[in-house]
């Protein structure tokens, strides 16, 4: 058995760390970076900002509540350690945290199979992958959220085998910060506290100082920013205040058949009304009254692009047109999604039958929900880039005897 810890997992992390990071960095070197623009343009500024004293603020004035702020900080923090806020210094930090994302995912892997071979092979994928290794020329949130998305699984997962008080505070206070990196990983929490009432076989049973000190680290990570935002807008956003926007963006891109396009609704609502509330209730009143489209035909849809494989970079050179399915296109999906997802429908079904532990489990339930809250929202494919390395997970074989873990923690109970 190797552990997380050990001078030999601890080389290995090292190396992934080290090949992950040359790896991006050629890759960066070896085009030219795009330019910054649209929301990569937006964080860049918030950067800069951040960076030169202005605080979070895109304008230089003005603070900013749109956008979460735990990419454009961290960022921020590089671009005033380094001295430098260019665009290539942007991807030289996306690389680095390309590469801690796949030394977490090495700890993660660790966890659910105790392996150095299946995980340092699972990890090694992560590091060359070219739908992850791509993202680090854009100025956006993907290798962020992967990366904090993957220390809290991997937090969860300890907590999941071995629990303890400290070891609860540590996951919600992960959580809380993957939250602040964007907001749709808030239920994850809950979703472990919902695992005490599932079937036996599959439960987690916590106990009640596990759970409190669970809550108060998540929403003490959250807690200052909450103040924050709260203080600016006298009203209550835990992270950002992104509802209006998704209400234009789900307005905008509304194709429905035989009616208007979604963009010439979105344009008659900012012609004719100037209250925020105003086009806010129109927003809403113009889903309410779609509900086939917006509910089951646009979710089955963003279903199926956020189980795509992403190809900005690709697009932004020019070689596919969003939403072209060329060969390229095929040969993607088939090296580095359709199998991945192949197995975590395998995987659902063996520990639906109580053949892999609650810790499992909870990736599995985790996956689940994420994409189905994407589907709701907005199932661009690079949204799912986050819980990738979850995705990559699943592809391990089950550990120990009758697929469950070996650890003493899997503690379940009746």
């Amino acid at each position: 058995m190797n552990r997380v810890g050990t001078p030999r997992t601890a080389a290995v992390a090292a190396l992934l760390f080290a090949f992950s990071l040359a790896v991006c960095l050629l890759f960066v070197f070896a085009y030219p970076l795009p330019d910054a623009k649209s929301d990569a343009a937006g964080y860049l500024a918030l950067a800069r900002n951040v960076a030169g004293g202005a605080g979070f603020t895109q304008d230089g004035v003005s603070p900013m509540v749109y956008r979460p702020p735990l990419f454009s900080v961290l960022l921020g923090a590089w671009f005033r350690l380094t001295g430098t806020a260019s665009v290539l210094s942007a991807a030289v930090f996306q690389s680095v945290v390309h590469a801690l994302g796949v030394a977490a995912a090495f700890g993660l892997f660790l966890e659910i199979l105790p392996s150095l071979a299946w995980a340092g092979g699972a990890a090694l994928f992560l590091s060359v992958n070219p739908l992850l290794v791509t993202r680090t020329v854009f100025v956006l949130q993907e290798p962020t959220l992967l990366l904090f998305t993957t220390l809290a699984a991997w937090m969860t997962v300890r907590l999941l085998r071995l629990p303890s008080p400290a070891r609860a505070a540590l996951s919600g206070a992960a959580w809380g910060v993957c939250t602040l990196g964007k907001a749709v990983a808030w239920f994850a929490p809950f979703l472990l506290l919902a695992m005490r009432f599932l079937p036996v076989r599959l439960r987690w049973s916590w106990r009640g100082k596990e759970a409190a000190a669970l809550l108060f680290c998540f929403a003490a990570a959250i807690a200052p920013w909450t103040v924050r935002n709260f203080l600016l807008l006298d009203r209550f956003v835990p992270v950002n205040a992104q509802g209006e926007g998704m209400l234009e963006w789900n307005v905008k891109n509304a194709e429905i058949p035989g009616e208007p396009s979604g963009r010439r609704v979105f344009d008659d609502i900012n012609r004719t009304m100037h209250r925020p509330e105003d086009r806010r209730a129109a927003f809403r009143e113009y889903i309410a009254s779609h509900p086939r489209y917006f509910l089951v035909d646009r979710v089955i849809r963003n279903s199926i692009r956020f189980a795509a494989p992403p190809r900005d970079w690709w697009i932004a050179r020019g070689d596919f047109r969003p939403g072209e399915r060329r060969t390229g296109f095929w040969i993607l999906a088939i090296l580095f999604h359709i199998p991945l997802y192949l197995f975590l429908l395998v995987r659902t079904w063996q520990w639906g039958r109580g053949r892999a532990a609650p810790a499992f489990g909870f990736l599995l339930l985790f996956y689940w929900v994420y994409w189905a809250e994407h589907a709701l929202v907005w199932g661009d494919p690079r949204f799912g880039l986050a819980a990738y390395p979850l995705l990559v997970g699943m592809v391990l074989p089950l550990a120990g005897p009758g697929g469950r873990s070996t650890g003493a923690a899997d503690r379940t109970g009746g």
